[in-house]
C-alpha cells in the first residue's frame, strides 16, 4: 500500500513493513529494537517509548504478524502445542485457550507479547493454521484437531477492550 505520510512520522502496514517519512526501514536491525520499546498510550495510540523520549507509530491494521506457525505436543500434558513466529523476528507460544478474533475478510488476529499487543495472521500461517481446524456441525462450533483429538477454538469478531485501527 502506498501511503503519503509527514516527514517524521512511522508508519507499520498490514504486512508489517515499518516506514518513516514514507520510505521502508529496511535496516531490520532498527525495526527490532524499535520493536522492543512499542507501547500503547492510554488512549490505546502506539508509540516508542526509549526512556524519555517517544515518537507516535502509525498503525494500519496490526502491529505485529504471525509469518508462520509450529504445531506440536507440549511434554506436561496430552494438549497440542502452538508456537508462532513473528515478525519482529521472536516466536511464543499460542494459548488455546484465549480467543482468536475473527476480523473484515475472514483475517485471523491473536494476542501476543502478554496479551498486549495484537497479531495478524500472514496468509501463509493462515493457511498453516486452517489445516488444524475443522467445523463441528453437532456443536455448531468450529474446532482445532490434532492426532486424532478436537479441542475448542474460541472465536470472538472484536476484543474486550476497543482495538480497532480507527481509535489506534
Amino acid at each position: 500500500m502506498i501511503r503519503t505520510t509527514t516527514p517524521n512520522e512511522i508508519f507499520i502496514d498490514r504486512e508489517g513493513v515499518w516506514y518513516f517519512g514514507g520510505a521502508e526501514m529496511k535496516r531490520k536491525d532498527i525495526v527490532h529494537y524499535f520493536y522492543k520499546y512499542l507501547k500503547r498510550d492510554p488512549e490505546g495510540r502506539y508509540q516508542i517509548e526509549i526512556e524519555n523520549d517517544r515518537c507516535r507509530v502509525v498503525v494500519e491494521d496490526a502491529p505485529y504478524v504471525v509469518k508462520s506457525i509450529d504445531v506440536g505436543f507440549c511434554r506436561h500434558s496430552n494438549r497440542p502445542a502452538i508456537d508462532v513466529s513473528l515478525n519482529d523476528g521472536s516466536r511464543e507460544g499460542l494459548s488455546l485457550d484465549a480467543p482468536l478474533r475473527i476480523g473484515d475478510d475472514h483475517i485471523l488476529y491473536c494476542k501476543v507479547k502478554e496479551g498486549e499487543h495484537e497479531a495478524r495472521f500472514s496468509r501463509p500461517a493462515y493457511y498453516q493454521f486452517c489445516r488444524h481446524i475443522d467445523y463441528d456441525s453437532q456443536r455448531g462450533e468450529y474446532r482445532l484437531l490434532f492426532n486424532q483429538r478436537s479441542y475448542p477454538l474460541f472465536l470472538i469478531k472484536k476484543w474486550n477492550r476497543q482495538e480497532s485501527p480507527e481509535e489506534r
